[in-house]
């Protein structure tokens, strides 16, 4: 089992991977450029994301190996993760020769939610070979998505990680920056017909039960002790919100956010201050009211289960797109993604002075 590298964040030591000059080009609509039920997937980056894409995807039918330090593993599994089976996939580096999945595995998802990925792990994961043979069962990943955060947040949230990250926003930044340019240069992503795909994600919350009981019934949530994994006061509060009311995601093309209107908060204001207090808070919790640039776990990983599936051709799925969030507590099916990923956009800011609380079984005194 070869270990990879996250210097002294994971504190393994580097070794030398060899190159696998092989890069897939094909673009026929065929399983060679898809997953399928049945297929085994690499996460690689810890974090709460990591683990709520491999709930959603486990739950889809295909086999999420979740990559991570062994002290994380452990932490996950105890804590986080209560899955016996996930936790037997589970791994500390690339397989080697004889190890389970080694030539097996169809896809790779780098899932960080820090800006803790080396970049050159772009080139230690997708080109991996041992004994001169491929990890791969193609010889090459048929997809692999890269998630980035996205640019030009209005909103700077402090991420809810229980992994100190020690650098600068500079340095953050840059991180963030070689590892999309590592990506976007690999041959998986640049080439002609290329698997790779970019997702973006907005400030994450959520990824927990505390919401509609088809996150537990399907098994898709993490054990709530998530929430409280942050030291920001009223975090777990904000977290288990998105779990609630912000579930729906919306599909925006390329690297994207959804700023409000110029005119929005003023016609809310107008609009609702004859409502008290809480209805004026519940507007923003119904109706499909957009994120300008947040994103709740289930979302993204749910988006990244329905793509991995998909080729990434025009009008199947986007070279490079971005998941926000909105507040209706549903999920797209399968239909529907493809749809959202054929015709990619914002949600629509809603008219407040069309607001009706009754119509959602709200009570307002007359």
């Amino acid at each position: 089992m070869l270990l990879l590298s996250l210097r002294c964040v994971w504190g393994f030591a580097p070794k030398s991977i060899p190159a696998n000059p092989t890069a897939r080009t094909s673009t026929s609509l065929d399983a060679s450029n898809y997953l399928e039920p049945g297929d085994p997937v690499m996460l690689v980056g810890p974090g709460f994301l990591q683990l709520v894409i491999a709930k959603h995807m486990k739950a889809a039918g295909l086999k999420p190996i979740v990559c991570a330090p062994q002290k994380k593993l452990d932490s996950f599994f105890e804590n986080l993760l209560i899955d016996e089976e996930l936790k037997k996939d589970s791994t500390i580096g690339m397989p080697e020769n004889g190890d389970p999945y080694f030539g097996e595995l169809k896809g790779v998802v780098f899932c960080a939610e820090d800006a803790i990925l080396p970049s050159d792990f772009v080139t230690r994961v997708l080109d991996f070979t041992h004994e001169g043979k491929s990890v791969f069962a193609d010889g090459a990943p048929s997809r692999t998505i890269c998630l980035l955060p996205v640019d030009g947040k209005v909103q700077q949230e402090k991420s809810n990680s229980w992994m100190p990250i020690f650098n600068n926003d500079r340095t953050i930044d840059m991180n963030w920056k070689n590892f999309r340019e590592k990506f976007q240069n690999h041959a998986v992503y640049k080439s002609e017909g290329g698997v790779g795909s970019i997702i973006r994600f907005g400030s994450l919350f959520g990824g927990s039960y505390d919401g509609p009981e088809f996150l537990r019934d399907n098994d898709l949530a993490l054990e709530e002790g998530m929430y409280k994994m942050s030291l920001e006061q009223y975090r777990d509060l904000r977290e288990r919100s998105f779990d609630r009311y912000k579930l729906s995601p919306q599909v925006l093309l390329g690297n994207a956010i959804n700023p409000k209107p110029p005119n929005q908060e003023k016609m809310e204001k107008e609009a609702l201050k004859k409502y008290p207090g809480e209805i004026q808070e519940a507007f923003k919790i119904l109706g499909a009211y957009p994120e300008i640039d947040r994103a709740n776990r289930h979302s993204v990983a749910a988006a990244v289960t329905a793509s991995i599936m998909k080729p990434v051709e025009e009008g199947i799925v986007p070279k490079e797109m971005t998941i926000l969030s909105k507040a209706t507590s549903e999920l797209p099916n399968d239909e529907e993604w493809g749809e959202m990923f054929k015709n990619p956009g914002t949600a629509d800011w809603p008219d407040p002075f069309l607001f009706v609380p009754e119509s959602y079984g709200l009570e307002v005194a007359q």
